[in-house]
């Protein structure tokens, strides 16, 4: 089991950061290929805050995708750093759909219908993800 979920991990971690690599490096290019919001269907502060956004995900949903390495490796570091990740994963899914909803309320454009579905259904994935990885790790790192 240990295995599956640290492929799991790679891969779907992994999409994920890719894709905030790709908003990091060219929002434009980002747009284009779906994984951001297009220009005309989103207001430019909400465009602004999901570049933003971009730029600090690099630096914290690297963390699951490591984990999933760890526990393929089975490495001794993999609960902990699972369960790092899975926090993390767990609080962005949570502040991105909040984020998202109030923006929402105020009245900014945050795309199309289709997209905000795609992008909270990434919310959900993440924050099950999360939930996996942290209820699977905690044994292991309480019993060492």
């Amino acid at each position: 089991m240990q295995e599956i979920i640290g492929w799991l991990l790679i891969i779907f971690g992994g999409v994920l950061y890719l894709a905030q690599v790709i908003s990091s490096i060219n929002f434009p290019l980002a747009q284009r290929l779906g994984i951001q919001e297009k220009a005309h269907t989103a207001d430019k502060i909400f465009q602004r805050a999901e570049r933003y956004t971009a730029y600090w995900d690099l630096f914290t949903l690297g963390w699951l995708p490591m984990a999933g390495v760890l526990m393929v490796i089975d490495h001794h570091w993999w609960p902990l750093v699972s369960i790092i990740g899975g926090a993390i994963y767990f609080d962005t899914a949570g502040r991105e759909a909040a984020k998202n909803l109030s923006f929402q309320h105020e009245g900014i454009r945050v795309g199309t219908d289709k997209v905000r579905k795609l992008f909270f259904s990434s919310y959900i994935v993440m924050a099950v993800m999360a939930i996996i990885v942290i209820l699977y790790s905690i044994p292991s790192l309480v019993n060492g």
